[in-house]
């Protein structure tokens, strides 16, 4: 699972406007309930602990959305809790629309988040599961690097593998999480789905988020 980061001060990667698409801070946890087909009181609880709302809207119409931590979260796949400081943010449960899936809202939507929020902070962290491929382009057009992998070690306890060795002591001391040189369990998806002995290779993994039926989940 990468865990990706980018600083306030990093070029931001220029991206066509798209026309209609506009995105707003949103503070009404009905309004946020009601989008995500969720309880009035969970999201309620989110804003309470400090986390932030983001809707994209699409020719008036909310298209995606996503959630911004400024003290604390969890990433429960890993069982890790995230301590920020005053001067990070971690992006989550973000959701496009199947309609306007393709249309290049997400990156936009990252990038707008990361305006906005740059007032007053200067380090963003966001993850992903690997099979969401997805997800992983718009983070990069973003201006998102990844730091680190996080995935399970032979003993099936949570643990990280650097990819650029500066950001990998920030992410070991966001996530909480020990940086190991042992190899990690290649495939997420195959231990979300209890599968000890990992179907898929180190680096060549082949589940896709969005097809179901492919890779080793198959």
């Amino acid at each position: 699972m990468p865990f990706a980061s980018r600083n306030r001060d990093n070029s931001m990667t220029v991206l066509t406007p798209l026309a209609g698409l506009s995105v707003r801070r949103e503070l009404d946890a009905a309004a946020m309930a009601s989008l995500q087909n969720r309880g009035i009181e969970e999201m309620a609880n989110r804003f309470a602990a400090g986390h932030r709302a983001y809707v994209a809207s699409k020719d008036g119409q909310p298209a995606a959305w996503g959630w911004v931590a400024t003290s604390t979260a969890s990433i429960g796949e890993l069982g890790a809790s995230l301590t920020l400081n005053s001067d990070e943010r971690y992006l989550w449960n973000f959701v496009t629309l199947p309609a306007y899936r393709g249309l290049g809202i997400y990156p936009r939507l990252l990038q707008a988040i990361v305006s906005a929020e740059s007032a007053e902070a200067d380090r963003f962290w966001i993850g992903y599961a690997p099979e969401n491929h997805a997800s992983g382009a718009g983070i990069r057009k973003a201006g998102f690097v990844t730091a680190v992998e996080m995935s399970f070690d032979a003993h099936g306890r949570p643990a990280l593998q650097a990819v650029s060795a500066d950001g990998a002591t920030a992410a070991s001391r966001v996530l909480g999480l020990p940086i190991t040189t042992e190899p990690l369990t290649p495939c997420w998806r195959c231990v979300r789905a209890g599968r000890p002995g990992m179907s898929c290779s180190a680096g060549s993994c082949q589940c896709d988020y969005q097809q179901p039926k492919s890779g080793c989940a198959a």
